[in-house]
């Protein structure tokens, strides 16, 4: 099978294979509750406090970097150069893309390089991280692809549909370079790269198998639920009580 993201066009459930929908649909009402919470509608119309996105985005430096581990470990699964290509692509756009725009943003909050090197990682980032690298370093690559799958799905989706709900405000949106950068067909690329690649992988496993993917796809898109939840309550942990400022633990 052959999914040509070009082709594609849009986002939509009627144009994914079979497995893809699958997925789809097993994470849609948080998938759903997710594009309607706070952060994205306030993003969306330009009116998110600054302080709120800027505690996403120190955390979403921190989740890039394990992210990119993640793409790193899965080039030790694999001997197709095609998939290899493809890990060190996603490490690539971390490193000088997605951590530019980073940068650019936290320069212009007064953030320094080494406090963004130095933040605290949220417990609920912590959580994703810590699920997708277990993952990374005990699962197949099918697991692994399946394991990164929501975040790239799931920016893909929201950036295109920010851009389209907003489409008459976002030139006077502070945050319009973020949704630029998540809407475009070429982000969306990548997780059309991924959903033809699991297609592939999946083709002959055991429903067991299957229902284990399907598992790992809708608690990843309830983590990137509670990423951007935790970043709009600005929570670094269960309780404010709990926080502890001499250990990140």
């Amino acid at each position: 099978m052959t999914f040509d993201a070009a082709a594609f066009g849009p986002i939509t459930l009627d144009h994914l294979p079979p497995f893809a929908q699958r997925l789809r649909e097993a994470a849609n009402l948080v998938w759903e509750e997710g594009y309607r919470q706070p952060f994205l509608r306030e993003l969306g119309n330009g009116t998110l406090d600054r302080e709120r996105f800027a505690f996403y985005l120190l955390q979403d430096y921190r989740y890039l970097n394990d992210y990119a581990k993640v793409h790193a470990l899965a080039l030790t699964k694999t001997q197709d150069p095609e998939v290899m290509r493809f890990m060190a692509d996603v490490q690539n756009g971390i490193f000088n893309v997605e951590s530019a725009m980073h940068r650019k943003y936290m320069a212009s909050y007064g953030i320094s390089e080494q406090e963004m090197n130095s933040v605290r990682q949220s417990a609920f980032a912590r959580a994703y991280t810590s699920n997708i690298l277990s993952i990374a370093y005990g699962n197949p690559l099918v697991d692994v692809l399946v394991a990164v799958l929501p975040c790239a799905w799931v920016y893909a989706d929201y950036g295109q549909r920010l851009a389209a709900e907003f489409t008459d405000t976002l030139d006077s949106n502070p945050y319009k370079s973020w949704v630029d950068m998540y809407k475009t067909e070429e982000f969306w690329s990548s997780s059309a790269w991924l959903i033809e690649h699991i297609e592939q992988l999946t083709e002959h496993l055991s429903a067991e198998r299957k229902d284990e993917l399907v598992d790992v796809f809708v608690t990843g898109v309830q983590n990137e639920y509670m990423f951007w939840s935790s970043a709009y309550d600005m929570q670094y942990t269960w309780k404010p009580e709990w926080m502890c400022e001499e250990h990140d633990g």
